[in-house]
Formats: structure tokens, C-alpha cells, sequence
């Protein structure tokens, strides 16, 4: 389970996360929405280690996670899917996957991983060897995604997965996210798509300046008239 308590974090010496609370329990999909500039994306970065902690802690399975580098977090079971996918556009989807398996133990199950990947996301089989450059952005989100799984996650955080898809294709990913997470990996997604996103959701936040302001079932949470009112155009 991941613990976050009182976190504060932001760029070069200025707060833009202010003491948020969070917790995401196994074998769960948790939503954080909100507008832009919330802090949704910066707080993901400070708990994957991209960025320094101010303040606060943010515990794993009870193990503190303040001041390891992204890779040592990784290796305890967190992957994180960027916003933007940050593929690499001149190797092909196979060298792409291939990245992503880069823990001791992900390495030895790497064929086993690419298995299960591409018995999910089956167009990246039929495209194993083109250029990851030369996909359509849904076929890029899902390069990002199985590179992601090809590390074994245990929490799988996914930064704003249907940016940039077409209709679709953003009822495609919400519909393998929910896989995922029956698959035995627990999920957190920052999302603008908030009505599709708190629909699935078994708990939500909604961030407003760096803070939490509200939270609860995410289905409660569509509910709300003032959520509706300001997210929804409702």
C-alpha cells in the first residue's frame, strides 16, 4: 500500500503541493482530478522521485520512500507511465518494451512480460519491429504503458493516459486499466477526463491548488454539484 502524508514539494525553492494526504491500497484504481495546474503531475513526480520532497513522507508496503532516486523506487514495485509517453521514436516497439524491463527480476521474466503485453495490447505484436516514432499516438500510449508493465509493477501510476486520444481509443485505455488492476496491479491516474475517470475509480481525490479538496468513492464523487459544475460543464 502507498502512504502519502503531508507532502509538500514543487521547483526550484517554490511550494506547488501543499500538504496532500493520500493513500492507495492494493489491489485498487485511484483517481486524482483536477484542473490545470492543480499539482496532480507534480505530486506523481515527487513519489516516483523525479522531483525533491519538501516535506512530508510517502511510505510503501511501510517502507519510506523520501530521497531515493526513481530507479530505487522502481525497483520496489512502482513504475510510472509519463505524461507524453517519452518513448524512444528511433527504436523500434520491441527495443522500446526491452527498456522497460530493467530490474533483476523483470529482466529474467522478459520474454514472459512481452507475452503477457502483447496478449494485451495486440497491435504492438503486428508492429513489434516498426519505429516507435512512426505510431499513432493511441499505439504510442500503449507502447508507454507495456513498458511500464514490462517492469513487474506492484502500483502502476499513470500521468493523464488519454491525452491526446481520440474517443475511442480513450474508452480502449480506460477499459485496459481496469484490466490491469485485475490483473493483481493497483493503479493511480491523474486525469483531466474526470467523468470517465471517477466512473472507475474505487477512490478519488480532486486537487485544487495544491491541495486536497475533496475525496471519496469516485462514483460519489460524480455526484457532486459542484464537482459536476466545475469539471464536468454540468
Amino acid at each position: 500500500m502507498l502512504k502519502v502524508k503531508d507532502l509538500r514539494t514543487g521547483y526550484n525553492g517554490g511550494e506547488i503541493v501543499h500538504g496532500i494526504s493520500l493513500e492507495v491500497p492494493d489491489n485498487q484504481i485511484v483517481a486524482i482530478v483536477g484542473g490545470n495546474g492543480a499539482g496532480k503531475s507534480t505530486l506523481i513526480k515527487a513519489i516516483t522521485g523525479l522531483i525533491p520532497i519538501m516535506g512530508g513522507e510517502v511510505e510503501y508496503n511501510g517502507e519510506k520512500l523520501n530521497g531515493l532516486s526513481s530507479d530505487k523506487i522502481m525497483q520496489k514495485g512502482i513504475c510510472l507511465v509519463p505524461e507524453g509517453r517519452q518513448l524512444f521514436p528511433n527504436m523500434t516497439v520491441d527495443e522500446n518494451l526491452d527498456i522497460g524491463s530493467c530490474t533483476k527480476e523483470a529482466h529474467q521474466r522478459r520474454q514472459e512480460n512481452k507475452e503477457k503485453v502483447f496478449k494485451m495490447f495486440p497491435r504492438l505484436l503486428e508492429r513489434r519491429k516498426q519505429l516507435a516514432g512512426t505510431l499513432s499516438g493511441g499505439e504510442q500510449q500503449m507502447v508507454a504503458t507495456a513498458r511500464a508493465l514490462m517492469s513487474n509493477p506492484k502500483l502502476l501510476i499513470m500521468d493523464e493516459p488519454s491525452w491526446g486520444l481520440a474517443p475511442i481509443l480513450v474508452a480502449e485505455m480506460f477499459q485496459t486499466i481496469e484490466d490491469i488492476r485485475a490483473s493483481g496491479t493497483s493503479v493511480l491516474i491523474v486525469e483531466q477526463n474526470v467523468g470517465k475517470t471517477l466512473s472507475m475509480a474505487d477512490w478519488g481525490y480532486v486537487i485544487e491548488n495544491g491541495v486536497v479538496v475533496m475525496q471519496d468513492v469516485g462514483k460519489t464523487l460524480l455526484q457532486d454539484e459542484g464537482l459536476k459544475k466545475a469539471y464536468l460543464g454540468i
